[in-house]
């Protein structure tokens, strides 16, 4: 039998959070609205979901604002591990910022946040394995299509 997406379960210990993360940017608006969303889960299930979305910005932007505020939502002394697809998160969330880093402001308050929590870190997962990430990814496109009808 083959295993769709849908099918395939990440392995989850207890008592740490999975924070999925994705997001959307429309490089093609003169606006270039973007977009990030998450979903928290558990081995309980979903904790909770969250998307915001702006103009003018990055999906790496928006996607480091959507987790910031999952570690802030989060009980501190968590254990959580953020999945994505997004490489640029693993390599740059917790790196200290030079002058030359993009999203500085971001990554410096990821690196403050983080050490509310026992242990904070990114897995990097192909796109289609997991319901989830498509699920973040539509749920950024729906906020940031909205955006950009706002203007």
């Amino acid at each position: 039998m083959i295993r769709q997406p849908k099918d395939i379960k990440l392995r989850m210990n207890p008592g740490t959070f999975y924070v999925w993360v994705g997001g959307s940017c429309d490089y093609n608006s003169s606006n270039r609205e973007s977009a990030g969303a998450y979903i928290i889960e558990n081995v309980d299930g979903i904790v909770d979901t969250f998307v915001a979305a702006d103009s003018g910005t990055t999906e790496f932007r928006m996607i480091l604002t959507v987790m910031i505020r999952a570690m802030e939502f989060l009980p501190e002394h968590s254990d959580i591990v953020f999945v994505t697809n997004v490489s640029y998160i693993q390599q740059n969330f917790d790196k200290m910022p030079t002058e030359k880093s993009a999203n500085s402001d971001l990554i410096g308050r990821c690196i403050e946040i983080k050490q509310k929590h026992n242990n904070v870190s990114v897995k990097i997962v192909p796109f289609h394995k997991f319901h989830q990430l498509p699920e973040t990814h539509e749920m950024a496109h729906g906020a940031m299509k909205n955006q950009r009808l706002k203007k």
